[in-house]
Formats: structure tokens, C-alpha cells, sequence
């Protein structure tokens, strides 16, 4: 009956957060912005994933605990997104081949998975991880 709908994610930048993300595959699809340019949101989809974007003009950085798991696990709250992949390899070697981040460390889950964190322009989490 219910599924995930989407994730929706604060930038601070738009323009930059959607190249960002088209590099994995999503496509723009939708968008809005304010008559006075005080908030613009898009709309993206990888397949049947949504993630909605927010770009405040008037934005708060994200929080320090925010940029680590380590720091950020403990705390309540929503933590990362997680992009699955079939060979957890070959998205280490297209990650670092177009510069999306600088080191990949891939490491085995404490559920089994093997998987690799990187972050966005504005430093949220993003994590790859190996399909089951």
C-alpha cells in the first residue's frame, strides 16, 4: 500500500545541485521558483526515484555533525540517501573518473553490503551501496 514517494533535500545552490545529481542519472522534470526568487524547488527522477530540491535565498548551512556519519549517526534525525549499484566497483571507477570526489573507501556493512559515502556541493550525504 505505501512506498517511498521521495527525498527532498535544502541547497544552496540549484543550479549546481542538479548537475551534481544528473551525473547519476536523474532528469529534471519539474520546477517552480517565486515571483521574487525567494525560494526556487525541482523536481528529479532516476528511474522511479524522486528527490526534491529546495534552494532558499536566505539558507542556513548545514549543521558540522551533519557532514560525517560518524558524527551524525547518533543524532536524531534523517541522515543520508543511499544511490544502490550492482558492482560497487564500477561506480568507485565512475565516481572518481568524472571527479565527483576525490577519495572513494569502499568498506563492507555491518548488515553485509559493501558500500561508500561522498558528499554533494552542500556536503549532504550521499551513499552508494551495493544491491543485495
Amino acid at each position: 500500500m505505501f512506498k517511498i514517494d521521495h527525498v527532498a533535500i535544502s541547497v544552496s545552490d540549484i543550479e549546481k545541485s542538479i548537475e551534481f545529481y544528473t551525473k547519476f542519472g536523474f532528469e529534471e522534470f519539474n520546477s517552480w521558483k517565486a515571483e521574487d526568487n525567494s525560494i526556487k524547488i525541482s523536481m528529479l527522477r532516476l528511474n522511479n526515484t524522486y528527490l526534491e530540491i529546495f534552494c532558499y535565498k536566505e539558507y542556513k548551512n548545514l549543521p558540522e555533525t551533519a557532514k560525517t556519519t560518524a558524527m551524525d549517526l547518533p543524532i536524531l534525525g534523517t541522515k543520508h540517501f543511499a544511490l544502490g549499484v550492482e558492482d560497487i566497483e564500477k561506480a568507485k571507477e565512475f565516481v572518481l573518473t568524472n571527479k565527483i570526489c576525490k577519495n572513494v573507501d569502499i568498506k563492507k556493512g555491518r548488515l553485509g553490503r559493501n558500500y561508500f559515502f561522498m558528499s554533494d556541493p552542500d556536503n549532504i550525504l550521499v551513499e552508494i551501496i551495493e544491491n543485495d
